[in-house]
């Protein structure tokens, strides 16, 4: 399943985004400040994270989802970011056994 429909109507990103909620763990490289928040949606390329203090714009950030006892990791970058709402994270670096973890969320999500 894609994302519902209305809520991106102009979506241009390379995948899909799927509706997928769990607990996520964002650390900032240069401050190294520290949210725990929940994902709202997720794809191969990076997920939005629901929080009410995003961080700034391209701050780089360590990525813990945490999802059924299952734990992906990742580096990424802040893409956007609204204050009271949340920001979205774009991976950068996605070691191959954490791409797994994320295939196996997506297809499972798809099929929801």
């Amino acid at each position: 399943m894609s994302s519902p429909p209305g809520i991106w109507p102009n979506d241009k990103r390379r995948e899909p985004r799927h509706f997928f909620i769990a607990t996520v763990e964002l650390l900032e490289a240069d401050v190294q400040a520290r949210i725990r928040a929940r994902t709202g949606d997720l794809s191969m390329h990076g997920c939005y994270v629901d929080t009410l203090n995003p961080f700034p714009v391209q701050s780089k950030v360590k990525v813990t989802i945490t999802h059924n006892e299952k734990s992906f990791i990742a580096l990424g970058t802040v893409a956007h970011g609204e204050p009271n709402v949340g920001m979205g994270i774009s991976f950068t670096e996605v070691e191959p056994n954490q791409t797994e973890i994320l295939l196996t969320w997506l297809v499972a999500a798809r099929a929801s």
